[in-house]
């Protein structure tokens, strides 16, 4: 065990070969795995279980009963070495569940930074979060499911394995997500669907005021304008050269959907080799 002036509780169990940067705090019944790596300034509530396979970044704060890096819920993995890699000041709440990669999705399962990860959620293998992510209470997501930067699930969400959530999108609580969510959208319902532009969330983060209503016309254009096919109003709305950034982006995930399969553009990723059985 490598250990710099970390502050270990005697009833935890740290593995020989565990790497425990400068200023990690363990609490009590917690189990660290051979060469698992926990970076500086994290610390463990009580009954946190970290498996060898996890790599900690900086400052995260763990609650107990939070299991990271175990083997993948799927009936393809046979052990072969993947892992759980998680960035800087995530906060891991009671009873989540964050399992690593397995060979067809690459072998890594990854989070980002700044994250908030709430009670009983479940990461399942191969999943990429990336930064500024708040997933609630209860959340399931499906294994090769890509949430993206600034995005917010509310409690109880299922999301369908190979599914995207674009950037900055709310989930609505108790939504089935069974294909990718635009980004910026309020998404929600049942069956869930977007609903209106987050404008709360872009002016939150400060955008430019102009910007969002440029972004709310678009919207109201492609989801609301049932006349023209959304085709044509993509097309329309990258033929305008004063588009900011955001509107194209909108209509290339647009776009991006359509090529995939049922909605999910990951899913059109896939190896055609590789066996579609499992479970996450």
């Amino acid at each position: 065990m490598t250990v710099t002036s970390a502050a270990i509780h005697p009833t935890a169990i740290i593995g020989k070969s565990a790497h425990l940067g400068e200023g990690v705090r363990v609490g009590p019944y917690c189990v660290i795995e051979d060469g698992a790596i926990i970076g500086d300034g994290c610390l463990l509530h009580g009954h946190v279980t970290v498996y060898g396979s996890t790599t900690l970044g900086k400052e995260n704060v763990l609650y107990p009963y939070a299991v990271l890096g175990a083997e993948p819920q799927d009936l393809k993995f046979h052990g072969e070495e993947s892992t759980l890699v998680i960035g800087d000041r995530n906060r891991i709440r009671e009873h989540t569940t964050l399992h690593r990669g397995t060979e067809v999705g690459g072998g890594r399962t990854t989070v980002g930074s700044d994250c908030l990860i709430m009670v009983g959620a479940h990461v399942a293998h191969d999943c990429v979060i990336e930064d500024e992510v708040v997933i609630a209470n209860s959340v399931m997501l499906g294994g090769h499911s890509l949430i993206e930067t600034g995005v917010t699930i509310a409690g109880g969400v299922g999301v369908h394995h190979f599914a995207t959530v674009g950037r900055y999108a709310f989930v609505g609580g108790l939504a089935r997500v069974a294909k990718d969510v635009p980004p910026y959208v309020v998404y929600e319902g049942n069956p869930a669907e977007p609903r209106k532009l987050n404008t709360t969330a872009l002016l939150r983060r400060g955008w430019d005021v102009e910007v969002v209503e440029r972004l709310r016309t678009a919207y109201k254009l492609l989801f609301r304008n049932h006349e023209v096919p959304m085709q044509v109003t993509m097309d329309r709305l990258r033929a305008d050269e004063t588009q900011p950034a955001c509107v194209i982006h909108l209509c290339d995930f647009l776009e991006r959907m359509q090529l995939g399969v049922h909605g999910r553009f990951l899913e059109s990723t896939r190896s055609p080799a590789a066996p579609r059985r499992g479970r996450a």
